[in-house]
This record gives C-alpha cells, sequence and structure tokens, in this order.
C-alpha cells in the first residue's frame, strides 16, 4: 500500500505555469485516503507554494534539490546547507567567466552582479528554452516573483559569508548552453559540494549530501514508512537520487532520457497529466 507521493515541479507537475487539472483531482483524492504527498523541487518555500496554494493543496516539502525539508506550514524540519565558505571557491568560477548566477539563501536571493542584469539574463534564458515573455518578468508582471526579480547586490564575498543566512543553493544560467558546459569541470574536484543541471543550460551547486534521494530517506526514516510504500516522480538530472533509491519511480515521456530508462514506468508528458497517471497507476496497483 503506498503512504507517500513525491513529485519534482517543474517539468513533471508543472508545464510552463501549468497544471493539468486531472493532477490537481488526483493528489486531494490521495490525500483524502491518508496518503502523504510531497513535492520535491529546486525551488524555494514561497516558490512552492506560488503554485500550490491558489490550487488549495497544502503539503510538505522537500526544496532546494534537498537542502531543505518543510511541513506543511513551512516549518524547517531538516536542513543541509552548503558551507558559506564554499563561495569563495564557487563564485569566481563565475564571475571570471563572466556567467550570470543567484545566491539562494535562507533570507533571500543575492549576487555581485547587478540585479537588473540578473533579471533580464534570466528573462531572456526563460524565453528561448520555456517561451516566455520577458515582459512578464518587470515589476508587476506574472512572473516577477521569482528570485531573479528579487536580487540583493553585495560586493565582498568575505563579508557576505559573516551574514546571519543560510546558502541552499548557487544557480548558474544562460540561454547558451556551452556557456554553462564550460564552468562544470570546475567543479568536479571540488569538495564537499554537489553539482547537478536540471537543465543543459544550468547548473546548481549545494551541500554535497543535499539531494533529493537523500533527504527522502531520512524523511521516511521518521515516518516509519518504508521505501515500497513510497512512490516518486521525477522528469530531470535533479531528480536522479530519486530513481536511484526508490524502486516506484515514474517518470513523465519528456522527462530525459537517462531518467526514463531508470524509471519504474514512463508515464504520459506533464502537460497530458503525468502526475495523476502515476497517482491513479499507484492506488490501483501498488
Amino acid at each position: 500500500m503506498i503512504k507517500m507521493i513525491v513529485s519534482d515541479v517543474d517539468g513533471t507537475l508543472l508545464s510552463h505555469g501549468y497544471i493539468n487539472p486531472k493532477c490537481i483531482e488526483s493528489i486531494k483524492k490521495a490525500q483524502d485516503k491518508g496518503v502523504e504527498f510531497v513535492v520535491a523541487s529546486g525551488r524555494d518555500y514561497y516558490g512552492i507554494t506560488s503554485v500550490l496554494d491558489p490550487l488549495d493543496i497544502k503539503c510538505s516539502a522537500i526544496l532546494g534539490n534537498g537542502a531543505q525539508y518543510c511541513n506543511k506550514e513551512g516549518k524547517v524540519l531538516m536542513d543541509c546547507y552548503l558551507n558559506k565558505k564554499k563561495l569563495k571557491e564557487i563564485l569566481p568560477i563565475f564571475i571570471e567567466h563572466h556567467t550570470s548566477y543567484m545566491i539562494f539563501t535562507t533570507n533571500g536571493f543575492y549576487s555581485t552582479l547587478e540585479p537588473d542584469y540578473v533579471r533580464d539574463r534570466f528573462a531572456y534564458r526563460g524565453s528561448v528554452r520555456f517561451g516566455n515573455k520577458m515582459e512578464d518578468f518587470l515589476p508587476g508582471g506574472p512572473l516577477s516573483d521569482s528570485p531573479a526579480c528579487q536580487i540583493q547586490q553585495f560586493d565582498s564575498i568575505d563579508e557576505f559569508i559573516e551574514r546571519d543566512l543560510e546558502v541552499i543553493k548557487v544557480e548558474a544560467f544562460s540561454h547558451d548552453e556551452t556557456e554553462i558546459q564550460k564552468v562544470i569541470p570546475y567543479f568536479k574536484d571540488m569538495k564537499e559540494i554537489a553539482y547537478l543541471s536540471s537543465y543543459p543550460d544550468n547548473v546548481e551547486i549545494t551541500n554535497e549530501n543535499a539531494q533529493k534521494g537523500l533527504i527522502l530517506e531520512k524523511v521516511i526514516d521518521q515516518l516509519n514508512i518504508k521505501k515500497e510504500e513510497v512512490i516518486v516522480l521525477g522528469d530531470g538530472m535533479n531528480d536522479i537520487t530519486l530513481f536511484e533509491r526508490f524502486p516506484y519511480s515514474f517518470a513523465p515521456n519528456n522527462a530525459e532520457k537517462v531518467i526514463q530508462e531508470k524509471a519504474y514506468k514512463v508515464v504520459s508528458s506533464c502537460k497530458d497529466g503525468a502526475v495523476s497517471e502515476a497517482i491513479e497507476y499507484a492506488l490501483e496497483n501498488l
């Protein structure tokens, strides 16, 4: 019997701002049956609630690709933050290669780059990859609450690491995939970090133990839930530890090839209701 459903958000549940109504119905159906629904995302808490609150879906969440686990009220129950001193190794790589980046923290979003520059670069990347309108990121636009639009600039890395906040992750991005591929090799031998790409045009850096599959193992251990009582869903490389560590893994047919290859079952596309199909299958068959 399934006791927990864990779903990635972007590309799995959410398709370019759209969630298939079938998914909402199936999630609530599972919750009514006493099944715990959890989202697992690279997003921060606000990035999750801004999507789910209007749909009246309340759930716990794995955030920052595994840096935090929050309950339904947003209280952080587990965390695995990046050592702030690692920023002295990480940030110069992006700065020297003129690669846009932002730091996700427990108290806002930061960069040494001009905030408008980060926003505009992120907006342009979104227009190229997702077909977003650049003006959507301007004040008052539907995407104006995204992290890239809330950047606070700082000058000194040494001063920044002394601040009273924790680093969830550092994300670099570009509309040009080759720009990201040039910086990734610098992280290969760096200690105490994990790095992955949700898409070929970004790279996200966290604590080496801040991975979705690792923190989920700790969560279910506390809840006395077995791995065989969990289904996981995801589409990107930041979901791979879920697929490697949990037997009942479901991938939408738009997922990365390696994710589909590792999946217990490949279902319909994100847009066509992959999460709903997986939930209904699990409730009936597992």
